[in-house]
């Protein structure tokens, strides 16, 4: 027991220490750790999936992300990259009796995420802007985990998350807003209403990011998303609720105008 203890928490250190390194330079630094673990993210993707042709659907995602993550800004040819990558994996998801939605949406899914990190990242105040997020998702998470245990009581989710329940849940809302909100205002001058709202969306796509994960696996009865991380499964269990968070913020930034600098939804 204290020898899985000492390796989860060595693992848990190694990865938080390169994380923080590689946000903290930014630039090629970052871009190459990005580049990394989206690799072990779309094979761990495809896998859940389905185990046909999985490692043949992840070089797939791969290829046709690293022709858009590596290209001169983004722009129309970026987004005829994205569309081709999306009909291949799905025709060939297709062939093969795949479900064709789930692999297109998995590339599309981490491409979106990965990108709009490292957009943020090359924003000025985009390093604190990024790990008021991240600060917010793991309050959020380690809140919503020692409330279900201690006031326990009925499940929301039995058949997908048999861990979440409404106490949790609260917790994780009222302590991950909070959070937010504090941090949020240290740094800027927005309204605190605003922040309320954004931070409640950012938990609230926190607990789906890791939902999601949990109903996939659930689907084709796997404990992990891989074995990558010492001690703590795959590397999808780890950057579930990350992911899904600047997922979200992908689209909330079209929509509120802010796809440029996509730091103001965090700052002001």
């Amino acid at each position: 027991m204290f020898s899985d203890i000492k390796i989860r928490s060595i693992t848990a250190l190694f990865l938080a220490s390169v994380c923080f390194v590689t946000l903290y330079l930014g630039g090629i630094y970052l871009k190459i750790f990005l580049s990394l673990i989206s690799v072990v993210l779309f094979f761990e993707w495809m896998r859940i999936i389905s185990r046909n042709h999985w490692i043949l659907r992840g070089f797939v995602s791969i290829l046709f992300f690293i022709l858009v993550f590596y290209s001169e800004g983004y722009n129309a040819i970026d987004l005829l990259i994205v569309v081709s990558g999306i009909l291949i994996l799905s025709s060939f998801s297709s062939f093969f009796s795949i479900s064709s939605f789930w692999s297109s949406f998995g590339f599309f899914y981490i491409l979106a995420s990965i990108s709009i990190i490292e957009l943020m990242r090359s924003t000025e105040k985009g390093l604190i802007g990024i790990l008021i997020v991240l600060s917010t998702i793991i309050i959020s998470d380690i809140s919503g985990y020692i409330f279900g245990k201690l006031l326990s009581g009925p499940r929301i989710f039995k058949t997908i998350s048999p861990n979440k329940t409404y106490s949790g849940f609260a917790a994780s809302l009222i302590f991950g807003v909070f959070w937010f909100s504090i941090l949020s205002i240290s740094f800027s001058n927005y309204n605190i209403f605003g922040y309320l709202i954004v931070g409640f969306l950012i938990v609230l796509s926190s607990i789906s990011g890791d939902l999601l994960l949990s109903f996939l696996k659930r689907k084709v009865d796997l404990k992990d998303s891989g074995s990558f991380l010492p001690g703590h499964g795959g590397l999808f269990d780890r950057a579930d609720s990350i992911l899904s968070v600047f997922f979200f913020l992908l689209p909330l930034s079209i929509l509120s105008g802010n796809l440029e600098n996509p730091i103001k939804l965090i700052l002001g």
